[in-house]
């Protein structure tokens, strides 16, 4: 993929302002894996039967591996599979002076389509305004704070049609201790 998009030499980031209070590296997909995996078979059936036509239907016949070979190849060459192959971006999850924030970095296209070559930047800029986090909040309020600012995240206009895959910190992240980490974060 050729970057077209550079990222600006004046940008600010967590990785470039000293913000080492990282929380999570939250994956943006191009697509839901749904809606992915549905576009990839409905190309594996399109090339069988365009290309195939009736006498691959007999080979699969005869040969059953033959078409286990020809729909692996096909998967492949489509893109693979959806977890990692179809990330687009990262919301990089902090904590910044008592609120939650994250940073958007992204692919270096303007177009963003099926490919395997990426290179990530960041944006540049926050995404939107922080979702405070109210002094005395309890592990599951502030956990359920960061939900709310990843919600309002898939809304953003950086992230419109954009799929923000929550399922590793929503997996996690009711057991994690963020008063502690919130502590540390804002110093």
């Amino acid at each position: 993929m050729n970057s077209k998009i550079k990222p600006k030499a004046d940008s600010k980031s967590t990785a470039h302002v000293g913000l080492e209070k990282v929380l999570f590296d939250v994956p943006v997909y191009r697509l839901s894996k749904q809606k992915y995996e549905s576009q990839q078979n409905d190309y594996i059936r399109k090339e069988i039967e365009e290309n195939g036509g009736k006498y691959a239907n007999d080979a699969y016949r005869l040969y059953p591996e033959l078409k286990t070979s020809d729909e692996s190849h096909l998967w492949a060459n489509y893109g693979g599979c959806w977890l990692f192959n179809e990330i687009v971006g990262f919301i990089r999850l902090y904590f910044y002076s008592g609120e939650i924030r994250g940073e958007y970095w992204h692919v270096s296209a303007k177009i963003i389509v099926r490919t395997r070559r990426k290179i990530f930047y960041p944006l540049g800029q926050d995404l939107g305004f922080g979702e405070r986090i109210p002094y005395g909040s309890s592990n599951s309020e502030i956990y359920e704070r960061i939900g709310f600012f990843l919600d309002r995240a898939q809304r953003e206009k950086n992230l419109k049609n954009r799929h923000v895959d929550r399922s590793v910190f929503d997996n996690i992240g009711q057991h994690v201790f963020w008063k502690n980490m919130l502590k540390v974060g804002s110093l």
